[in-house]
């Protein structure tokens, strides 16, 4: 009889044990999914932000160029300002430098843009 009673507690403690492991793996199971849906999740949120950076760095790399173009355009305009300056104080140096004789006369409009432009010296 005790046989029967050690044969029932084997088969008990096996069918526990049995129980147990299937409960474990089934545990596990889901964990195991839960952790793949968020792994799919995860890295789509990470294609999306890699495929935003890209923009980011595309939109970057295009405002340095219009800002380098700018620049180019401006420091164009800049020499000729530089140009037409020194031109401009020349012509200046002429007009004031130049003698009574070489005065006379001038039409009213001219006389206020002479006067406007290069001052009333003369």
């Amino acid at each position: 009889m005790f046989k029967v009673y050690f044969i029932a507690g084997l088969i008990s403690v096996v069918a526990i044990a049995s129980g147990l492991v299937a409960y474990r793996y089934h545990s596990m199971s889901s964990e195991l999914s839960e952790v793949k849906a968020a792994l799919v999740q995860q890295e789509a949120e990470n294609a999306r932000l890699v495929d935003i950076s890209n923009r980011n760095a595309e939109a970057a790399k295009r405002a340095d160029e219009d800002r380098r173009a700018a620049v180019e355009a401006l420091e164009h305009l800049q020499a000729g300002l530089a140009v037409i300056s020194k031109t401009s104080r020349a012509a200046e140096a002429e007009i004031d430098a130049a003698s009574e004789a070489d005065d006379g006369p001038v039409a009213t409009v001219l006389e206020r843009l002479r006067t406007s432009r290069f001052g009333g010296s003369k």
